[in-house]
């Protein structure tokens, strides 16, 4: 499986890539600014724990301080 993300300003060429997955058999979603920020946290906290540069309690406490916020 491969995944590709999209980013544009543009309704009108959104929903035609959207058409065009759509006809090629692809899986595709418009997901709003707000889920895209949050998925580009989520990856970022991935990597850094993989990396080693984050510690499993720095994670923890970052996560904390959204839910606090």
């Amino acid at each position: 499986m491969e995944t590709i993300i999209l980013r544009g300003d543009s309704p009108s060429s959104a929903k035609l890539i959207l058409e065009l997955a759509k006809k090629l058999n692809f899986s595709a979603h418009k997901i709003s600014n707000a889920d895209a920020e949050e998925l580009g946290i989520s990856y970022s906290i991935k990597e850094g724990l993989e990396s080693g540069m984050l510690a499993e309690e720095e994670k923890q406490d970052f996560i904390r301080s959204l839910k606090d916020s």
